[in-house]
């Protein structure tokens, strides 16, 4: 007896529980139109075409397809510029550092002939202390960035002219006749 009135009873509350999950197109219309308001246009998106399998004809879900597609396009063109602007920043940044490689050789190669031209006037050189010694003045020298190269040879040759510090203890002071006893 309690077997047939459960049966019954789950017969009577099938169509209910159908009626609850079956959606009209406007609730998946609403619910989509929410989701897009809310900027959840993945969700929006996925309710729209829930909607549109179930009822293609709706004018309404037609529409928020339309809209959602149309702000799709629109996402994309904005991606789009953002990575053309990204990548002309970019490039512009690799431009100078291009440039500095360039200038840095440029200036790599010019010291290298500065050295040869040196040595091959390094009889010259005598002849410019000369004339200092003598009082006439000299062109003063132009700074520029040390390159490895030459940061070396100049410790190389500043080597020889160290001198090893040693260290001398302080004399002690004299005394001067009274102590001073510590018990």
């Amino acid at each position: 007896m309690t077997s047939r009135l459960l049966i019954s009873l789950s017969l009577l509350l099938l169509p209910v529980g159908q009626a609850a999950c079956a959606q009209s197109a406007d609730e998946y219309f609403h619910t989509g139109a929410q989701s897009y308001l809310t900027n959840n246009v993945a969700l929006a998106r996925e309710e729209v075409d829930k909607g549109l399998k179930l009822f293609p004809e709706d004018h309404k879900l037609k529409k928020l397809d339309e809209l959602l597609k149309q702000q799709q396009q629109q996402q994309q063109s904005k991606d789009d510029q953002k990575k053309q602007e990204q990548d002309k920043k970019d490039e512009q940044q690799k431009q100078p550092q291009k440039q500095d490689q360039k200038d840095q050789q440029q200036k790599d190669k010019q010291d290298q002939k500065g050295k040869k031209d040196q040595q091959k006037s390094s009889g010259e050189k005598k002849d410019k202390k000369d004339e200092k010694d003598k009082g006439e003045p000299s062109q003063p020298m132009q700074a520029h960035a040390m390159t490895p190269q030459e940061a070396k040879q100049l410790l190389d040759a500043q080597k020889g002219d160290e001198q090893v510090l040693q260290f001398k203890p302080q004399e002690k002071p004299e005394q001067r006749g009274k102590l001073l006893k510590d018990w």
